[in-house]
């Protein structure tokens, strides 16, 4: 029987993953899916194992996931695993193939049914898709030791943000990619130089793809002076890794990620609160706003001793409050995260009244913010304002200048002083490193932000990275304002430190 024309298109469609997407798939505002030359070149490369050095929004998720799909709808009885160093990450790639499952009736169609007629699509213990052909494309978080993937063995693994996955879970993931199969390694760079992925992009084994985020279509030179005023130039870290793709100066973790999650606990009392601008819009008075906000909240008088942080960033900027309750368990002392109040697009008042609700049901023994971004406005408001006054929040309230210095002791007539947000670094990893702090497990933003986070030293210096690090600069204040008692805050000085916690690795 001759082949068609119809035949032969659709046979090239199905075995090219570019053609397929364009095909299959659809972009958010309905029109279907075009890809850029960059993302064109990776999606047909032949090679068995590709790493990526990327910078922000240059479409990797988008590739990852055409990939993906595009496997498990042509390949008879393929298995396939996305990872991820979180669950978070993993979320961004499950939202994207659920939406093209949504938006394409074909490729629902190819997704197997259960018995009784549903889609074979599971969400527990991990996300997996199973389809008419056979095909399984399983979804697991690293977590620390990569303990999901021990009993998988797949043909093709594909890794977001690969920069960021333990020593521990690389060994686990290497061990379930059969022979002869695919390893395709996405990540934007985070300047470590004792990890696999570090190694990996210098390996001969491996095709190495470098996007800067210039490669995305839609970038401007606004976009360019935005992020160069942001990172601080072409030669600062975050410049280099988030935009530029590149490993960059070395970069060391700020945290350590095991004492870090042996630290994680399930907190029944915890709360996550997300306030939107768009809550408080409709509220014209004062008054109205102060009972949207009480409503939202939604909080319960609580006995106790409390501390109280916040990173509060200006409007465009999230903000970020958490709430630590310090509780003794026999001979130890317990800070416990029982509330992290999560707010975007909320104005400076608007986060002034928040924090004297927090200070109403909890009364907190101090209340340590950030006086960079809405800081300085929100603690004057609270200290000057007659409103505000029955508070009486001077001396438990106070603004810390992350680029200060505070003084430690005086010994002999000499001030010791260190930098303040290394101070605050370091009181972090002494808690950490005694168990003292407990964090909730079921909060992957908290997760994300204490693993990623980073710092590299320049003219001695410690520089941390920037960016996603809102929540980490709460608790920072947290615990600084509950050291106050001991310390006294200082004028700016330059000093040089060596680090608290990690041992660089010099190269």
């Amino acid at each position: 029987m001759a082949v068609t024309d119809k035949e032969r298109k659709l046979a090239a469609t199905l075995s090219d993953p570019v053609l397929w997407g364009q095909a299959y798939l659809y972009n958010r505002d309905g029109s279907g899916r075009d890809y850029w030359p960059h993302q064109v070149e990776d999606l047909r490369c032949p090679a068995k194992n590709i790493i990526h050095l990327d910078g922000r929004d240059v479409g990797k998720s988008i590739v990852l996931s055409t990939d993906a799909l595009h496997y498990a709808f042509t390949t008879r009885g393929g298995q396939g695993l996305i990872a991820a160093p979180h669950q978070g990450h993993l979320d961004t790639i499950i939202e994207e193939i659920e939406f093209q499952l949504d938006t394409n009736p074909d490729l629902m169609n190819s997704i197997a049914l259960t018995k009784y007629g549903k889609p074979k699509i599971h969400r527990k213990p991990y996300f997996r898709l199973e389809f008419t052909n056979g095909s399984v494309l399983y979804f697991r978080p690293a977590g620390a030791y990569g303990d999901a993937f021990r009993s998988l063995h797949v043909g093709r693994v594909w890794v977001d943000e690969g920069a960021w996955l333990t020593e521990r879970a690389w060994k686990a993931l290497r061990q379930c990619l059969k022979a002869g199969g695919t390893l395709r390694i996405y990540s934007t760079p985070n300047g470590l130089r004792d990890t696999t992925y570090y190694r990996l992009t210098s390996s001969d084994q491996f095709h190495v793809f470098r996007w800067p985020s210039w490669l995305n279509p839609l970038w401007t030179e606004d976009r360019e002076a935005e992020l160069l005023e942001f990172y601080g130039g072409r030669d600062s870290s975050g410049w280099q890794h988030e935009v530029a793709g590149e490993h960059g100066k070395p970069s060391y973790g700020a945290f350590n990620v095991e004492q870090f999650n042996l630290c994680r606990q399930d907190l029944l009392e915890y709360q996550k609160i997300v306030i939107t601008d768009s809550e408080l819009r409709d509220c014209d008075t004062e008054e109205a706003a102060h009972d949207r906000l009480e409503m939202l909240l939604n909080l319960t008088p609580r006995s106790g001793q409390f501390w109280v942080g916040g990173d509060l960033g200006y409007t465009n900027d999230p903000t970020e409050i958490v709430v630590f309750q310090e509780m003794e368990v026999g001979e130890r002392t317990l800070l416990k995260m029982i509330l992290r109040v999560h707010l975007e697009h909320v104005s400076y008042p608007h986060i002034a009244q928040i924090i004297a609700l927090l200070e109403r049901y909890y009364t907190p023994a101090g209340i340590g913010v950030d006086n960079g971004g809405n800081g300085l406005a929100v603690v004057q408001e609270l200290l000057t304002l007659d409103k505000y006054k029955g508070l009486e929040l001077e001396g438990r309230l106070k603004g810390y200048d992350f680029g200060g210095m505070t003084r430690l002791a005086v010994r002999d007539g000499k001030e010791i002083k260190k930098r303040t947000k290394e101070l605050m670094t370091s009181l972090i990893n002494g808690a950490l490193q005694r168990k003292q702090l407990i964090f909730p497990s079921d909060d992957l933003e908290v997760e994300d932000q204490f693993t990623t986070h980073t710092y590299t030293l320049r003219d001695g210096k410690i520089i941390y990275s920037k960016g996603n690090d809102h929540i980490i600069d709460a608790v920072r204040c947290a615990m600084l304002i509950r050291e106050e008692g001991n310390l006294d805050p200082v004028g700016e000085e330059v000093v040089s430190l060596k680090p608290v916690l990690t041992n660089p690795v010099l190269i």
